[in-house]
C-alpha cells in the first residue's frame, strides 16, 4: 500500500512537470507573437494587452493569473523593445501529503523596434 503511494506521487510529479513545461511553451509563443506585433508597432500599449489577453485564453491560461510588462510606445526604429510576461504554476503532486508548491514561470523576449519616425 505504501509503495502505491510513492508511486503515485511520483506520477503526479511526473505530470506537474510535463504541465509546467507545457504552460511555459504556451506562454513563450504567445509571447513572441506579441513581441513581433510591438516590433511593427513599435512599442506596447492597452490594445496589445487585449490582444494578448485573447491569446492565451485561446491555449487555455486564465489573463487574470498573468503579469506582463513591455517597453511602452513610441521607440524610434533599432532600438529595444522587450516583453516580459510572468505566472505562477501550481504542482498538485504533494497534496496527497498536504503540500502545494506554486514554481514561477517566466518569459522575456526583446528585439527591435521595425518602423522609422520622422
Amino acid at each position: 500500500m505504501f509503495f502505491t503511494l510513492v508511486a503515485a506521487i511520483f506520477l503526479y510529479l511526473g505530470i506537474d512537470l510535463y504541465g509546467y513545461i507545457v504552460q511555459q511553451q504556451k506562454l513563450t509563443v504567445a509571447t513572441n507573437e506579441l513581441l513581433e506585433v510591438i516590433k511593427a508597432e513599435n512599442g506596447y500599449d492597452s490594445a496589445n494587452r487585449e490582444q494578448f489577453n485573447r491569446l492565451i485564453q485561446k491555449t487555455g491560461i486564465d489573463p487574470a493569473r498573468v503579469t506582463l510588462t513591455a517597453t511602452p510606445k513610441l521607440v524610434e526604429r533599432g532600438n529595444t523593445v522587450e516583453v516580459e510576461a510572468s505566472m505562477e504554476y501550481e504542482c498538485i503532486g504533494l497534496k496527497p501529503l498536504g503540500k502545494t508548491v506554486k514554481l514561477p514561470i517566466r518569459v522575456k523576449q526583446d528585439g527591435l523596434a521595425r518602423t522609422f519616425f520622422r
